[in-house]
């Protein structure tokens, strides 16, 4: 999967690592800088969710949107309450993985339409709470 989300971004964005795991992340996350982190809430070692806190809480600017299968709403307010920019549901990712991106760089905070039908949220394309 990584691979893929890799060929959506390619065209838009340099992507300057990819990590497998969670300790791994928070490790390139410290080392790297990158405008924008995009991850999973699965992965090995340390979750998504805990590198992501960890990420935050040295690093409160960094731009960090969520693709994953996690269609929970419990998990996505979780996530929200981290602090991430966007949330993307693996299967909108094809067509609002780079928007998501594009809006967090930007400094606003994107839910793909799976994620904000999660939230009862209105459906309309683009950035949500803005």
């Amino acid at each position: 999967m990584a691979i893929e989300l890799r060929q959506l971004l390619i065209a838009d964005y340099d992507v300057v690592e990819i990590v497998h795991d969670g300790a791994a992340l928070i490790e390139a996350a410290g080392r790297a800088w990158p405008d924008a982190i995009v991850c999973d809430i699965a992965m090995p070692r340390v979750n998504g969710l805990a590198a992501v806190a960890s990420i935050l809480g040295t690093r409160p600017e960094a731009r960090i949107v969520f693709v994953t299968v996690q269609d929970s709403r419990a998990v996505l307010r979780k996530a929200l309450d981290l602090g991430v920019r966007g949330y993307v549901l693996k299967s909108d990712a094809g067509k609002e993985l780079v928007a998501a991106v594009r809006t967090a760089i930007e400094g606003g905070f994107y839910l793909s339409a799976s994620a904000r039908r999660l939230l009862g949220m209105a459906e309309r394309p683009g950035a949500a709470g803005e």
